[in-house]
């Protein structure tokens, strides 16, 4: 009995040594586990922060991105504002009878300022004529008191009513032509009398207006050389600006003849003068000349003599000859 009590508690003890080493090597197993679990979790939450860095820095990106964007943006939105300011201008100088006037009168003074300079005695703007109408410009022809006027007529309304109602060309076609006749009409009416030359110009300051009428209404041309008229643009106004100024000259010359033939006399004579006192210099630069020579001799013989009485040579008796 006592026997079988012994065995039982070694079999006891077995089982329990068993169980112990079981539940030792299990918890070692589960420890390793969790060791692998929080390290795979360490790369998992290294690789999340990588990531989330990497969001930010894109974020940051596509966020300094959209900020230049919307400075160009609001750059663009300026420059068109700016752009669409001008566009209005000029729409506004163009549909306004008055700014057009302007602009027709300052282009006229740029063409005489450009070409023709600051020039009283062949132009004057803004010219009162004695009979109290004001030119935008007069012209003095040389040889005579009188002034060859130039009004500027800036016709827009009907030529571009022609393009935008292409149904009523024929109609605003008329009213052009009206528009032009009653200008010519005005021009000789206010510019032409007894003060001024039989003449007078009308500037046209479009060129696609003068080449309009030239092609399509040559009747205009006739009209306004009935009328005295001229029908001038920017670059026909430039020829006949130049052929002035040339005239200009010619009879200045020509009226100051005898002046310019007693001054080119005068000249001459300056010119003889200036011969002969050059060649007396020349003269008395070579004597000049021959007289240095001669000291730099007399120096050389001097200072070769020197050396000789220095040095004992016979060089020494010739220092009394």
């Amino acid at each position: 009995m006592d026997l079988l009590i012994i065995l039982l508690l070694i079999v006891l003890l077995v089982c329990v040594l068993v169980l112990f080493v079981y539940l030792l090597s299990q918890n070692r197993h589960a420890s390793q586990i969790n060791a692998a679990l929080l390290a795979k979790n360490q790369e998992v939450l290294t690789n999340s922060g990588l990531s989330d860095q990497k969001v930010v820095s894109r974020f940051d990106t596509i966020l300094s991105q959209m900020q230049a964007l919307q400075k160009n943006q609001i750059h663009s939105a300026d420059s068109l504002e700016w752009v669409q300011e001008q566009v209005e201008g000029m729409a506004q100088v163009m549909t306004n009878t008055k700014r057009r006037g302007n602009w027709g009168e300052y282009q006229l003074d740029y063409l005489l300022g450009t070409y023709l300079g600051e020039n009283d005695t062949i132009f004057t703007t803004q010219y009162t004529l004695p009979n109290g109408k004001i030119a935008d410009v007069a012209l003095h022809l040389p040889g005579t008191k009188q002034v060859l006027c130039i009004d500027s007529k800036f016709p827009m309304e009907n030529f571009m009513r022609m393009d935008d109602d292409p149904e009523s060309r024929d109609y605003y076609l008329r009213l052009f032509m009206q528009n032009i006749k009653k200008h010519i009409d005005d021009i000789a009416g206010k510019y032409i009398n007894a003060y001024t030359a039989p003449q007078a110009l009308m500037f046209i300051p479009s060129e696609a207006i003068y080449q309009f009428i030239c092609g399509n209404c040559d009747t205009l041309f006739s009209y306004a050389l009935q009328k005295h008229v001229m029908i001038t643009s920017p670059t026909t106004l430039v020829g006949i600006l130049f052929t002035l100024q040339a005239s200009t000259n010619d009879f200045y010359r020509a009226s100051h003849l005898e002046e310019i033939e007693k001054e080119l006399f005068k000249l001459k004579e300056d010119i003889g003068r200036l011969e002969e006192r050059t060649e007396k210099s020349l003269k008395s630069l070579d004597a000049l000349g021959k007289q240095f020579q001669n000291v730099y001799i007399s120096a050389r013989k001097i200072s070769t003599r020197f050396d000789s009485m220095i040095e004992g040579k016979d060089g020494y008796n010739d220092l009394n000859d």
